[in-house]
């Protein structure tokens, strides 16, 4: 299974992302002039449909998928996915190798030393993302997947009828979706590129424009809302929409700004963890901008908390922006208030054009 290769030759992608609360689709069309927006959808998924990279409901996802295919373009077969959490890990190294040395057969055998898993029990791709002449160095980016994690994913696919042609990683997919954002625009020093999920956020660093490295942060959307659950009284559901600022529940707001303002220190916490990581093999003691997707992007006042903690420009991705597409394909929904939901779906349909 291809893990960091593109589609060759086609003039429209899907994206799916499977995630453990919900469901995100997008189908792009690709021109000479940019990217049309033929169809998308978000379905949510039953309560333990999946927890962790573990698919826990297989009927139930399954007839989600099928729901959510139906609604958005039925014709669809051939769909792009992406993995992410414990069955997945990415990094990159950098040795030396010999003209007369067979490059693959070294970063394989490599990759296989640095993997946490059984190298019997892995499906691994790679990357070369520089040569240095001058030193016979290269720096690889390395891709391992759990086969039996990814498999799961893929049978359960196919027995949706679907194809899944490339598995793809989330935080590759949100770079190249904010890649997109970036087009043609001079971009340097450190973003940090935080998609916020359910159950686990991705913080993504990206240097002077170019990926550099994961770090996966255990806080996420459901850290939240058990914390409005606890302060507020709420059902879980009255804390979602809390959560996304649509409740109709005659709150504290004084109550829910703390609530938010501790759960969003813990996943503060967590991004001082990732960037010291980060500052281990970076000269850099700042991070110039942080971009949030995925669901938690849309938490009231999360925005103004992350930029006085960290002292930085915080923005809200909004993939769309950069789309062609015609306006009642949302029909009462602002594109804008989804947007951010749909950025690993987009950046996985766009794979069709990754380097």
């Amino acid at each position: 299974m291809n893990l960091l290769g593109k589609i060759q030759g086609q003039q429209t992608s899907v994206g799916l992302d499977i995630g453990n609360h919900s469901l995100k689709l997008v189908k792009l069309r690709h021109t000479k002039d940019g990217h049309f927006l033929e169809a998308t959808g978000i379905k949510e998924l039953p309560p333990g449909t999946i927890e962790g990279s573990e698919i826990k409901k297989r009927d139930a996802l399954i007839d989600a998928i099928t729901t959510l295919i139906n609604q958005c373009d039925p014709s669809i077969i051939e769909v792009v996915i992406s993995m992410s959490g414990h069955g997945i890990i990415s990094d990159k190294f950098l040795f030396k190798i010999d003209e007369n040395e067979n490059a693959e057969e070294l970063i394989l055998w490599e990759a296989g030393q640095r993997s946490p898993f059984d190298v019997d029990d892995i499906t691994l791709d790679y990357k070369i993302l520089h040569r240095y002449p001058d030193t016979n160095e290269i720096e690889v980016l390395l891709v391992a997947a759990k086969n039996q994690v990814m498999q799961n994913y893929i049978d359960l696919l196919y027995d949706a009828g679907l194809k899944p042609v490339i598995v793809d990683v989330d935080a590759f997919a949100i770079t190249n979706c904010y890649a997109l954002e970036c087009a043609g625009l001079p971009d340097t020093g450190t973003v940090a590129l935080l998609n916020i999920g359910h159950d686990l956020t991705n913080v993504t660093f990206i240097k002077d424009g170019i990926y550099h490295s994961t770090r996966d942060i255990s806080t996420a959307g459901e850290f939240f809302n058990r914390t409005l659950q606890r302060n507020l009284g709420l059902s879980s559901e009255e804390a979602l929409l809390a959560i996304k600022g649509r409740t109709t529940t005659n709150l504290d707001m004084n109550v829910l700004r703390q609530s938010v303002e501790y759960a969003a220190e813990e996943l503060s916490s967590g991004i001082d963890l990732a960037f010291s990581y980060y500052k281990s093999s970076e000269k850099s003691d700042t991070i110039d901008k942080i971009v949030l997707s995925g669901g938690g992007a849309y938490i009231p006042s999360l925005i103004s908390f992350l930029e006085k903690r960290h002292q930085t420009t915080v923005q809200v991705a909004n993939p769309l922006s950069y789309l062609e597409y015609n306006p009642e394909l949302f029909g009462s929904v602002e594109p804008q208030n989804i947007s951010a939901l749909l950025t690993v779906a987009v950046g996985l349909a766009l794979r069709k054009v990754a380097e």
